[in-house]
């Protein structure tokens, strides 16, 4: 009590202040609620959650997935910016601050500036890449990963961009994707997508004279399928408007490893030179061949010093090269086969003695004559034409497959019979063969076993305000391609692809070496010697990039330091031709706020825990 006995209030601790504060104005209620302790859990909880829920996605998906559904979604970025307000509220109640407070405000707003550097570089920056050649244009665009719709609209023929990509929205006949095309009535329906469009061949209708096959090539051992049209387009006759002759053959290489060829007729060669004889398991080498007892290997004594055995499965219809000898084992009989071999059509011998009709045998093609002078790295081709039968149609196609200019085999073809090529374990199948026939390709999603392919989705117009309704006929939209949808007389152009994002500044390749490890192949380092030219000043400056080792522009501390920065690294090369090479690009402008971020945090954890101030 006071000296006049009147009562004294006693100061309130700090408790009590902020007890009092949170009691008498609803502001700091609100601070206390946004800076709870429950709601910092359920936000990391939740977080975390969603963050591994993205990483399965990315292990099991793509990146791309977990980035449009998680890391870049608007939930994602608004929960974070919840987080930054119950952290930015939970300093508040701290209020009034202490010196003891010190590293936990700086690790607190270390954390928000990290966020914030964060959703910058998620918003505004990107990652690309751009192909560059010596010989080349300076490029101005950026290929970023995401993908972009492209709609002229027939109103104004003006061009429309969108960010769309039909792999994370994935539409379906239940539940399409609608677009309003700009300026009209009209409204694309996207109702399915692929991830494997590819183009397959298909016969339509051609000139008299013109003849077309469909072939599909498959391979067992590689899982892999491959459709392939070849035709011939006839010449006509001004005067008559009849079919003289047909146009160049068609031609088709098969990647890069053998080549097929459509022709009129099929040219001549030098004579077949394979002398196909029987192999007997656990009779001495015939030619220098033997075949073990359980027929499951082949040995080839090529001479006294030079001998090699493989297994007969993995060499069936290709051809081995040891030393002089080139052979190809055509088949396999369990069972073996009886009699003499003089009276086999396949023998070419009378010598050998009689088989058990229960020893393994194999039938063997030996390669002689010019094709013992064939080197292994000859590259193989398939020769077809159209054959003509009684009936005048064209149903069978004459075949023959050989090396460098000699035939190694040859026969007929009608739809549906398939022969071993003998390039590894690929079949060929004619699937069909017809006169008056052209090849066009449609695009159309890939069987599972089709390699490659590019991404898309099927889609067509409607004019909803119609009575009754109006739609046109589907199709697809690939990637990298520009299709028209039709529906009546207007047309609409759509692009799919990833986008092209323009840069301020030209790039140019003036040089690129790849210095090789001593002695060998191997690359030590890649040097790519880049031209900068900023496009509003017109100045220029040029970059190395090296491996692991960078090129920035415009460069300097500054840009270094703020992250409005362009880093150039090294990304593919094309051992092929060193005139070209591909580089990724970054783009991070939330760089210097990351970073910043990052050591406030690692200043206020020291603040914390090792400087402590005195009591």
């Amino acid at each position: 009590m006071s000296s006049d006995g009147t009562p004294t209030k006693r100061p309130l601790s700090r408790a009590g202040l902020i007890a009092d504060r949170q009691r008498r104005y609803p502001l700091w209620r609100l601070i206390h609620l946004l800076g709870s302790l429950k709601l910092a859990l359920v936000l990391l909880a939740t977080i975390a959650i969603a963050i591994a829920t993205a990483t399965f996605t990315e292990a099991h998906f793509d990146a791309s997935v977990a980035k449009a559904w998680i890391y870049k979604a608007p939930w994602f970025i608004a929960w974070l910016g919840v987080l930054c307000i119950n952290l930015f509220a939970v300093t508040l109640t701290r209020w009034p601050w202490q010196k003891k407070h010190t590293g936990f405000i700086i690790t607190h707003y270390g954390i928000i500036t990290l966020l914030i550097g964060a959703v910058m570089g998620s918003k505004l920056g990107f990652e690309g890449n751009v192909t560059l050649r010596t010989d080349g244009q300076p490029q101005r665009r950026i290929i970023t990963d995401r993908s972009t719709l492209q709609i002229e609209s027939p109103a104004d023929s003006f061009l429309y961009l969108l960010p769309y990509d039909a792999k994370l929205t994935h539409p379906t006949e239940k539940h399409p994707t609608r677009l309003t095309i700009p300026g009209t009535r009209l409204e694309m329906i996207i109702n399915d997508s692929s991830e494997h469009l590819m183009r397959h061949p298909q016969l339509h209708a051609g000139a008299a004279g013109s003849e077309a096959i469909l072939l599909d090539f498959s391979s067992q051992n590689l899982k892999q399928e491959l459709s392939v049209g070849l035709g011939l387009n006839a010449k006509l006759d001004p005067s008559t408007g009849n079919a003289t002759t047909t146009e160049a053959p068609d031609r088709y290489d098969f990647f890069g490893l053998a080549s097929i060829t459509f022709h009129e007729t099929l040219p001549k060669h030098g004579a077949k030179r394979a002398e196909r004889l029987i192999v007997t398991a656990g009779n001495p080498p015939l030619q220098g061949v033997s075949l073990s007892r359980d027929g499951r290997l082949v040995t080839i004594h090529a001479d006294a010093d030079l001998s090699a055995s493989y297994n007969r499965s993995e060499i069936m219809d290709r051809m081995v090269v040891l030393g002089t000898h080139r052979i190809v084992v055509r088949e396999y009989l369990p069972e073996g086969v009886s009699g003499d071999l003089k009276n086999q059509p396949s023998s070419t011998t009378s010598s050998s003695p009689a088989l058990s009709s229960r020893t393994p045998s194999i039938r063997v093609e030996f390669l002689s004559g010019e094709d013992a002078q064939l080197t292994p790295d000859s590259k193989p081709w398939l020769e077809l034409s159209p054959v003509v039968t009684e009936g005048g149609n064209g149903a069978q196609i004459a075949w023959q497959l050989g090396r460098s200019g000699a035939v190694i085999s040859s026969g007929l073809l009608k739809s549906g019979d398939s022969i071993p090529l003998g390039w590894a374990d690929w079949r060929l199948t004619l699937r069909e063969a017809a006169p008056g026939k052209s090849i066009a390709s449609v695009m159309e999603p890939g069987t599972p076993r089709e390699q490659g392919g590019v991404p898309g989705f099927r889609a067509h117009l409607t004019d909803p305000t119609a009575k009754p309704p109006l739609s046109g006929e589907s199709s697809w939209v690939a990637s990298g391609e520009v299709t028209p949808l039709l529906l009546g007389d207007n047309l609409v152009r759509v692009g799919y692809g990833l986008e092209l994002r323009p840069i301020p500044f030209s790039i140019a390749l003036t040089d690129f070496q790849v210095p090789r490890d001593e002695g060998t192949e191997t690359p030590s380092d890649f040097r790519a010697t880049v031209q900068f030219k900023n496009l509003a000043t017109g100045s220029e400056s040029s970059g190395l990039i090296r491996m692991n080792h960078p090129a920035s522009y415009p460069g300097g501390l500054i840009a270094n330091m703020t992250g409005i920065n362009y880093k150039f690294s090294q990304a593919e090369w094309n051992p092929r031709d060193l005139k070209e090479t591909t580089l990724q690009v970054l783009y991070d402008p939330g760089w210097f706020f990351k970073w910043i971020g990052s050591l406030a945090i690692c200043l206020g954890i020291a603040t914390m825990f090792y400087l402590k101030p005195r009591s």
